[in-house]
């Protein structure tokens, strides 16, 4: 069972097991699993996300503690642009809002030839998509969410040389459900 600091705990577990030297997060948001980055392993950590608030926030929150920390504007679903070249890629809860080939394609552009994939979706178990917060921004992105069915996933990740190598289930209280899939890219 996962709590509601789970995403954070998933993100210090894959980074535990993989101590990458370059990082890839994908929607950082206001930096949430950045507080298990090994400074001293790390040599670069890359954060992308579509919203600059959520950047400035990042950069607020751990751009004194993480000073190898490049933070980039980007919208990942309509850029295929290679500007990085990130030995672990976290994305969690993204491939709702996006096209997962798109998504698929950035992340290939801007990966080595060998790197670790993290992806967290969600699964409802039947449950309301986006649970009601109170908070108007969250209202906003309920148009744009659409759940990622894991096999199709799979089968689209395949396409960019990506194979799965493990996968897991957290159930939340509220009966949702995190999938977490790890892939490897090998040339």
């Amino acid at each position: 069972m996962i709590n509601g600091s789970g995403k954070s705990n998933l993100t210090n577990k894959y980074l535990q097991k993989h101590h990458p030297e370059s990082p890839l997060f994908l929607g950082i948001s206001g930096g949430n699993g950045l507080e298990h980055i090994d400074i001293n392993k790390t040599k670069i950590v890359y954060g992308i996300d579509v919203n600059q608030s959520y950047l400035d926030e990042t950069k607020k929150r751990f751009g004194e503690k993480i000073k190898q920390l490049v933070l980039v504007n980007a919208d990942i679903s309509s850029s295929n642009e290679s500007f990085l070249k990130a030995d672990f890629v976290w994305a969690a809860l993204i491939f709702e809002y996006i096209d997962i080939e798109k998504g698929l394609e950035f992340i290939s552009n801007n990966t080595g030839e060998v790197a670790k994939l993290v992806i967290t979706i969600q699964s409802n178990n039947g449950a309301q998509s986006v649970s009601p917060t109170g908070v108007e921004s969250i209202k906003l992105v309920k148009d744009i969410f659409n759940l990622v069915d894991k096999d199709d996933l799979q089968t689209k990740a395949l396409a960019f040389e990506l194979r799965i190598v493990s996968s897991e289930e957290n159930v939340l209280p509220n009966g949702k459900s995190f999938i977490t899939l790890e892939f490897e890219k090998t040339k």
